[in-house]
């Protein structure tokens, strides 16, 4: 979806575009009528001028020429008249040998044309009947000028215009776009700390640099954040406080059942039956306590921070091997939808399963796939047959007495990777040739941080 910025830059720049085009319409319209009202205006003064420097000499009209303006001298020279009689001619010397093709008018008619003239550039023209019309002799006195030059001009001044309005369209332009992008940096700040809260950096949005517009929406987030994390603490607290109180009354009812057991084996079995049931139920509470813990990112697995921590300390409590341990994680994850605290404790056992075995080498890869998130844990040390793969995790089962252990490990990391719905697989490593662990966590988008995702 096109951002904000991206629309009103969008709706800005056509606007000017658009009111500009409409500037340049108006003024080329104005400019051009101007253009066209000015050579009117020039042609009628002619026309008196000439009017003025005629008269009439035994029947024939003759025009005293030092009364006339200098530009009706030279050939072809723009400016231009001719009268037209019953009898005669007369054409301004400008005309040299060209004669215009006029319409004979009557007293007083005008008339306001273009046509050819000269070089064949295009000329303005204005006719006007002169003359008496009480004895019906009218001539017709035409003045014209070479609109080429005036076009010229019109054309510089018209070109010009063009030249500065293309200029300040696009400098105006330029501005909308750093205005915007000036004016939207506070949503860039608050899109760094969105950020950084996501990452755990910061435990709420920072309110001191944010425009008052936005801040309300800013406050009531940070609001909203405090709210969500007290319930859910008070919420746990709540479960823990169950659980804890719990406890003391279970145990008097195990008792009460083993004692049962001497007499009455078959109620025993029931009842104990319906315990199992209780304390499987309270674990279930207590771990979708830690699992709604996952709203906020900042109590997720962080990759590869916690992992390093990890290591670190299997390297100290190993420190007797010398084990090689990698991470390989793809760079667009960030976070592991799992609680901090159970992450640590499910994968340090992984780790600490694979230090136990390994003889010098433990990988721990983490991929994405289209539907899922992959977490492997591999060794190269001797592995585990297929068909004991199946008894892994069984609570206190192991398969070799020679590694110091309880056999608790694998089988804590079943109980959580159940409470979460996540799959677990064993197999033997193809790479190192010991035991491979692969823990598949689905992708919802709440819970895997895409650092690719970020604007």
């Amino acid at each position: 979806m096109i951002s904000i910025r991206s629309k009103l830059s969008l709706w800005l720049s056509g606007l000017v575009i658009i009111a500009t085009v409409i500037g340049l319409i108006l003024f080329e319209s104005m400019l051009r009528q101007a253009f066209h009202d000015s050579i009117i205006n020039r042609l009628e003064e002619d026309l008196e001028h000439i009017i003025i420097a005629s008269h009439i000499d035994a029947g024939e009209i003759v025009i005293d020429q030092n009364e006339l303006s200098s530009f009706y001298k030279p050939a072809y020279s723009g400016r231009y008249f001719q009268i037209n009689s019953e009898n005669q001619i007369i054409r301004s010397r400008s005309l040299w040998d060209v004669q215009l093709d006029i319409e004979r008018l009557e007293y007083n008619q005008t008339r306001v044309w273009q046509a050819k003239g000269p070089k064949n550039n295009d000329m303005q023209l204005l006719s006007i009947g002169v003359g008496s019309n009480n004895n019906g002799k009218v001539a017709t006195l035409t003045v014209a000028q070479d609109l080429s030059i005036g076009r010229r001009v019109f054309s510089e001044i018209f070109g010009t215009k063009l030249a500065i309005n293309i200029a300040m369209l696009i400098a105006m332009i330029c501005g909308i776009f750093i205005i915007l992008r000036q004016s939207f940096k506070p949503v860039k700040h608050i899109q760094d700390s969105l950020a950084k809260l996501r990452q755990g950096e910061i435990g709420a949005l920072e309110t001191t640099q944010i425009p008052v517009e936005i801040k309300p929406l800013a406050e009531t987030y940070n609001e909203l954040l405090d709210y969500t994390a007290n319930q859910i603490e008070r919420s746990r607290n709540n479960l823990g406080n169950l659980s804890h109180g719990l406890k003391t009354p279970l145990a008097v009812m195990q008792q009460q059942v083993e004692v049962l057991g001497l007499s009455n084996p078959e109620a025993a079995e029931a009842m104990q039956q319906q315990l199992d049931l209780i304390r499987k139920m309270i674990e279930r509470k207590l771990t979708a306590a830690r699992i709604t813990g996952d709203m906020l990112p900042a109590a997720q697995m962080v990759v590869p921070r916690d992992f390093e921590s990890l290591i670190s300390t299997l390297n100290k409590v190993h420190h007797n091997k010398d084990i090689n341990c990698t991470i390989d994680a793809a760079d667009n994850i960030s976070r592991l939808p799992i609680h901090r605290e159970d992450g640590m404790e499910l994968f340090g056992n992984l780790l600490d399963n694979a230090y136990k075995w390994a003889h010098s080498t433990v990988s721990v890869n983490i991929s994405q796939q289209e539907h899922s998130t992959s977490l492997c844990i591999a060794d190269d040390g001797p592995g585990v047959n297929d068909d004991q793969i199946s008894q892994l995790t069984n609570r206190g089962k192991r398969l070799d007495e020679a590694v110091i252990g309880h056999g608790l490990g694998l089988s804590i990391v079943k109980e959580i990777v159940e409470q979460y719905g996540y799959q677990l697989q064993f197999s033997r490593s193809d790479e190192l040739k010991g035991l491979h662990v692969c823990i598949k966590f689905p992708i919802p988008n709440s819970k895997i941080t895409d650092d690719n995702a970020k604007k």
